[in-house]
């Protein structure tokens, strides 16, 4: 296939299939513009993460450490303790995440919602943090039965570019479960399988020389005069004396600093210093530039991001400072007369959330970074070079240490005319992955790509019929109210006693109808007959549509008069999350007539169709009528919780001291403060104040809820904030420390006070 086909038939994968699809190219093939064209014309609702910080900012999404809320550390596909795999690595398992690493709810209500997961720069993502994914997606979606819980996973990245980083004492316990640290040994790939889709078209170069010695460095194969030829371009004592306007690649951190020190401070001037302004929260590991920036009129510079607005520079154009003020910023460009008065730009950090008004997934800006654009570039890594293209660079890759730098390094260039060599090409240092070798020979043996497509499109069908009138996930979650966490929510308005439980009882009453109608509709996809399949899907989406909508009717209402009392904050919860459920599969119900048509002929979905915005009105004018009918149908309540009188004696007052008892057994089983507050029916606050006076009472320790560097940092700020209160001492962290957290450290301060 030619690349523009290839392009077409991986977003056909995406949004007709629900086969999971590795997407991989050499460097300059077009990855990164997929990836941006997809996110604009999708139907399904996705996330896109990445492994590090500074690439989930070019990709415009969130760290998957950040999304899943994984630990740090290696994770084993087992649901055993993890105490039971290691002595003192930090190890986490399916039964730690349960247990001590549990999901929050915003997060859950996100995972619940995607179609669609996207990873970017794969490369660098371990086998078993894809398989802690995977729990995290099967857990939140209730879905055992299927790999990432259902969720479709796109991966994207280059396996030739940077490998997963593994150190020795972490292999040595992976090694019992994984053939290799790659992703692609990932146990949830094994178990679901994956579309391999290479794009081949190399837009980057056109020497037909350079993309041929490329390609044998890339597999294995090259040649001692593939060797000779790039060593041509050695240059002797290059390194010493930088070229203007020519970038050096090198392969360690220290190197690229020592190289910009050195050649800012021979520039005899002034040097002014720009500060960034960081706002909200914005980790340091996403940093995209420094914060202090540190220039002199004569120094070389690179952009390091696109700019939007005009066009004159991109990510790795090179400039050189011609005026500075210590408020502006005035440079050259390379190859262009025009001089530029450069302005800040923002970056943004952020976290998908789903709106509680509208139920659509939505980006949140948690944070944002101001600096100006560039930094010093007389040298970068080659780590920092990946998705840059340069006319002429000096390449010093002597001491490549990582299977695939030198690679990586070369690829950057156009052609051989702008390659200058620092130091010669040392054969024994350009080897790639034997791991990954073996992996890209797969391709080669996997079946054509348009029989998988029609084949994946088949069953997209089947998941289609499947998801959409499969309520069972309703009925589980509507059957939670039973649960001890709601042992004390019994409202005395009859009506509100048995809201849940009517709508339960309609959807456990069509149990029977929808395993009927789905097999009807399974017969009919197999049979391959599209009229009669599209007419019985039109009509059972209507007459579910209707079900779905009275359901959620009636849950409004409940919902609203819930609102009016007090109290019941995690009864409330608990509605949202049904109310999440409903949504969903209602739009599941109501669209899968449209969808299946678009697959059967072959015509884009449209995520802003008719079908689509019928759903959003509908939810619209739920939102409106909603709390006016409440009121008017507001159940008369003698007490403002709206519940009832418990009677004296077995469910009656509880002695004194008792409910901290509860608490402080939990602490001792290691329950966690969300768990606990989780299982108890409180808030986490109250559970944090029950920990602040178990550890002055001296029953816990602090060390069992924070570091030291923690307690030793809210400890300072206690006592430099005197008698101003807790509050004084809370507001100056800004939302680092809750609290509760400070309560207990304030335990601790006065236990200690009292001995002395």
């Amino acid at each position: 296939m030619e690349t523009n086909e290839l392009i077409t038939t991986a977003a056909r994968f995406v949004n007709n299939t629900n086969a999971n699809i590795f997407l991989t190219g050499k460097a300059g093939t077009g990855k990164t513009t997929f990836l941006r064209d997809l996110a604009t014309k999708t139907h399904k609702n996705f996330v896109i993460v990445a492994p590090t910080g500074i690439a989930a900012l070019n990709a415009k999404g969130v760290t998957i450490h950040s999304q899943f809320l994984l630990p740090l550390g290696t994770f084993l596909p087992v649901n055993d303790p993890s105490g039971e795999h290691s002595d003192g690595a930090r190890v986490f398992t399916q039964h730690t995440l349960a247990r001590k690493h549990p999901l929050n709810a915003a997060r859950k209500q996100v995972l619940r919602d995607i179609d669609l997961l996207i990873i970017d720069e794969v490369s660098m993502l371990r086998a078993d943090v894809l398989d802690a994914i995977d729990y995290r997606l099967k857990a939140a979606k209730r879905n055992y039965k299927q790999a990432f819980g259902g969720v479709q996973v796109l991966m994207i990245g280059d396996l030739y570019q940077l490998p997963p980083v593994v150190r020795d004492h972490e292999w040595s316990i992976m090694r019992n479960h994984y053939q290799s640290a790659f992703f692609f040994d990932a146990l949830a790939l094994r178990e679901s399988g994956f579309v391999y889709i290479e794009l081949e078209k190399i837009f980057r170069q056109h020497d037909d020389v350079f993309i041929r010695i490329l390609n044998n460095l890339r597999n294995n194969i090259a040649s001692t005069e593939d060797i000779a030829e790039l060593n041509k371009h050695y240059r002797e004592n290059v390194n010493k004396n930088p070229i203007p306007e020519v970038v050096t690649l090198t392969t360690h951190n220290y190197r690229a600093d020592e190289i910009n020190r050195s050649a800012l401070e021979a520039i005899d001037k002034k040097a002014f210093t720009y500060s960034a302004e960081i706002d909200g929260d914005f980790p340091e590991s996403m940093y995209p530039v420094e914060t202090e920036l540190r220039l002199k009129v004569g120094a070389q510079v690179m952009f390091i991001k696109n700019d939007n607005s005009e066009g004159r520079y991109f990510n790795g154009k090179l400039a050189t400072i011609t005026d500075l003020d210590g408020i502006t910023i005035t440079v050259d460009l390379q190859g262009e007369k025009e001089a530029l008065v450069l302005r800040q730009e923002k970056w943004e950090n952020k976290k998908y959330t789903v709106d509680q008004k509208s139920k659509e997934l939505e980006e949140e800006v948690v944070g944002t970074f101001m600096q100006f654009p560039i930094k010093l570039a007389w040298a970068i890594t080659v780590h920092k070079s990946q998705g840059l293209t340069f006319d002429k660079a000096v390449i010093d890759v002597g001491k490549a240490f990582a299977p695939g730098q030198v690679y990586v390094a070369l690829s950057r260039l156009r052609s051989l005319d702008g390659l200058i060599l620092g130091t010669r090409i040392d054969p024994r240092v350009i080897s790639s992955d034997a791991h990954v070798i073996d992996f890209s020979k797969r391709k080669d043996t996997q079946t054509d790509l348009n029989e998988l497509l029609n084949a994946g499109q088949r069953h997209y069908l089947y998941h289609l019929i499947e998801s959409a009138f499969d309520f069972s996930s309703i009925t589980a979650q509507l059957g939670q109210r039973h649960s001890d966490k709601f042992s004390k929510t019994e409202f005395e308005d009859e009506s509100m006693r048995t809201a849940l439980q009517n709508i339960e009882l309609k959807f456990k009453s069509e149990i029977e109808n929808t395993e009927k109608f789905r097999r009807q509709l399974f017969g009919l996809v197999k049979e391959g007959d599209a009229a009669p399949l599209l007419t019985r899907m039109e009509k059972g989406s209507a007459y579910y549509a209707q079900l779905f909508e009275k359901s959620l009717s009636e849950l409004f209402l409940h919902m609203a008069q819930v609102r009016q009392f007090t109290k019941t904050k995690t009864y409330f919860n608990f509605l949202l999350e049904i109310d999440q459920l409903l949504m969903k599969k209602y739009a599941e119900v109501s669209i899968v007539h449209y969808l299946t048509q678009c697959v059967l002929e072959g015509k884009d979905i449209d995520k802003n169709g008719p079908v689509h915005q019928r759903v959003k009105t509908f939810r619209q004018k739920l939102l409106s009528e909603s709390e006016a009918f409440a009121e008017d149908k507001a159940a008369a309540s003698s007490r403002k919780t709206g519940r009832k009188r418990k009677s004296s004696g077995e469910g009656g007052k509880k002695v004194k001291g008792e409910t901290y008892k509860v608490s402080l057994a939990l602490f001792k089983e290691d329950w966690t403060i969300a768990q606990i507050a989780e299982k108890r029916g409180l808030s986490n606050s109250t559970i944090e104040g029950h920990a602040a006076k178990l550890i002055g009472d001296g029953e816990l320790e602090l060390n069992h809820f924070m570091p030291e560097e923690a307690s030793k940092e809210i400890a300072k700020a206690i006592a430099l904030a005197e008698d101003k209160g807790i509050s004084a001492v809370v507001d100056s962290f800004k939302g680092k420390y809750s609290y509760g957290q400070v309560r207990m450290v304030l335990a601790v301060v006065n236990r200690t006070s009292k001995k002395e």
